[in-house]
């Protein structure tokens, strides 16, 4: 650990002072936004496989003669798990000849010492979870990691970024012309009612959630106002698309990207093994030094490509 500035302004010795936990401060966290909009599937298969079945016209004018139409046709889906994992480690030692004193402890068990709770419940999972939001459940493109390397960030799984463009580059998604996002409040707007009006008709009733990056909703909020705010009766847009059961939510994990995309909540999945690993931590002393780990599999996507719905804007993963 790093405590050097500490050290330096407040001295290498500890006084008790009444310094405790509550003189700890730390930033904001981001929490995990984005697999709320996902519906969550608990399995141990690091491969979850289904099958699209379609079939062609079978309606047709009577007559006596056998005039077969309309033939089954399965297509393969499948959705991958990555295993990720947290590894780290601290000597509490170092905490004991300075102002963090009241963090070690007087046992022999370092495990015990109040660092380490504080560590884990306050630092290190916050921010596994933080991690997994910015920089893998959208935006992450999986790399194998080089043996004995800390892998980089954003390498974790294949988000839902990725499992949007792959598709359509197979053409399995068609995305919808909008162009740039304007940086006009209002334009954005119509921009955003031109393409809930481009939706499959089949799907335009059916809720589905129109995701984007925490800037653009705020922003469609603004026009929405500066279009409709003159009005006796102005409300806001509730977060919805005029005449729609689309509405918008700014995800965390999208910050950066002017991609939008909706789909029906049953469709796109979010795929967990060992998921109660994410909020527990093994802890072991190596002789002095505290050694802390967690391991869970995590997957994203879609089970029909074909009826997630997004735009022509952030299609290089």
């Amino acid at each position: 650990m790093n405590i050097a500035d500490i050290k330096t302004e407040f001295g290498a010795y500890y006084l008790n002072n009444g310094q405790n936990l509550s003189r700890l401060f730390k930033l904001l966290m981001i929490s995990s936004v984005t697999d709320s909009v996902l519906t969550p599937i608990k399995t141990d298969d690091t491969i979850w496989q289904a099958a699209k079945a379609t079939i062609g016209r079978v309606l047709q004018p009577f007559q006596k003669a056998w005039t077969p139409i309309g033939t089954a046709e399965f297509k393969p889906l499948s959705i991958q798990q990555f295993k990720m994992k947290i590894d780290s480690q601290e000597y509490p030692d170092d905490l004991e000849a300075s102002w963090l004193g009241f963090l070690a402890g007087d046992g022999i068990d370092r495990k015990t010492w109040p660092f380490v709770r504080w560590f884990v419940e306050v630092m290190l999972i916050p921010q596994a979870i933080e991690d997994y939001e910015l920089n893998e459940v959208y935006k992450g493109v999986r790399v194998e990691p080089t043996a004995g390397t800390a892998g980089a960030s954003g390498t974790s799984i294949n988000g839902i970024r990725k499992a949007i463009n792959d598709n359509v580059t197979a053409g399995r998604i068609t995305p919808i012309v909008t162009g740039a996002l304007s940086s006009d409040n209002k334009v954005l707007v119509d921009q955003f009612e031109t393409f809930v009006d481009a939706i499959n008709l089949r799907y335009q009733h059916i809720p589905m959630q129109l995701c984007v990056q925490p800037s653009v909703e705020r922003r469609f909020h603004r026009g929405y106002r500066a279009l409709y705010g003159k009005d006796t009766d102005y409300k806001g847009s509730n977060g919805s698309v005029d005449f729609s059961n689309i509405t918008i939510i700014g995800l965390p994990s999208m910050i950066g990207s002017n991609k939008i995309w909706c789909t029906p909540k049953g469709n796109g999945i979010h795929l967990g093994k060992k998921t109660q690993n994410k909020s527990a931590m093994q802890i072991e002393n190596v002789d002095r030094l505290i050694k802390m780990y967690s391991d869970w599999w995590s997957g994203v996507g879609f089970i029909l490509p074909e009826i997630v719905f997004t735009n022509d804007q952030d299609l290089a993963s």
